[in-house]
């Protein structure tokens, strides 16, 4: 086995592959380039980019990739009423977990996931003023596409890993060590041909106005402030990842959801606490 890595999707990227998948492992990496380019917050070319500047009503043209990973955003806003919405990229620049970018006057994206309209696979239209970050969902996104680009090359297991988000395929076993809310690293737990996913808030705070707020938000748009970190299994890394954001705020719903996709909430595991 071979293991490669490269910076993409704001994290470490690692693919590990049979030894003679090297030209397979390159084009799963262009893959996630791609990803990356078209969906990153920060680059100023990307479709969101093009999606903030956009009038209302306005049909814009967006990659592929994109509308696919909208598709699946736009699915889950609704089936959990909303708390799983891309759209909090208002309160993430207001908080200062996000760069404000290109944006003159954050009141003014007022919008939600269910204002924004698929028009086709490459058109867009947004009812209201959004302020879209895919974040997390784009980089499960690309790590499915990743599998996808392997095992059509003929790669039989393997495993991408990109800061956490991860995907198993094949029959092969492999060793996955969970995080608790500080970081701390678990005992492995074997498992295989799967998705994987954790997510935590507990050192990823900061002060805005006086309150603590954290990257993760409930239906209300209020900072969800979870002692707990979270691990999702899944069949789909795209999956795995949004759910965890639900779990955070409500274990049951991301159960209910989950049971459509092989998935469930694998742990909800506290801080240690000092001796």
């Amino acid at each position: 086995m071979i293991t490669r890595c490269q910076p993409l999707l704001g994290t470490f990227v690692e693919i590990t592959a049979p030894a003679e998948a090297g030209a397979a492992i390159s084009a799963a990496f262009a893959v996630i380039r791609h990803v990356h380019a078209r969906m990153s917050f920060h680059e100023d070319t990307s479709d969101l980019a093009l999606i903030r500047r956009a009038d209302p009503g306005e049909v814009i043209e967006v990659d592929r990739e994109t509308v696919a990973v909208l598709r699946v955003a736009n699915a889950l806003h609704e089936a959990t009423d909303g708390l799983f919405d891309v759209t909090m990229g208002r309160e993430l620049v207001r908080a200062g977990f996000l760069p404000r970018m290109d944006v003159a006057h954050l009141a003014r994206f007022s919008g939600n996931t269910g204002d924004l309209d698929i028009v086709d696979d490459t058109h867009l239209r947004c009812r209201r003023p959004l302020l879209v970050d895919l974040g997390g969902i784009a980089k499960g996104h690309a790590v499915d596409r990743s599998v996808e680009t392997l095992v059509g090359a003929g790669v039989a297991h393997g495993v991408v890993n990109a800061g956490g988000d991860l995907r198993l395929f094949g029959d092969q076993d492999w060793p996955v060590h969970l995080r608790d809310a500080e970081g701390r690293m678990g005992a492995p737990r074997l498992m295989s041909d799967c998705a994987v996913a954790s997510s935590a808030n507990l050192l990823n705070r900061r002060r805005h106005r006086g309150q603590d707020v954290s990257p993760h938000f409930d239906r209300d748009r209020r900072p969800v402030l979870s002692d707990h970190a979270v691990t999702v299994v899944a069949d789909r890394c795209v999956i795995a990842d949004a759910m965890t954001k639900v779990a955070l705020a409500d274990v049951a719903l991301a159960n209910r959801i989950l049971a459509a996709h092989r998935g469930f909430v694998l742990s909800r595991q506290l801080p240690r606490m000092a001796a």
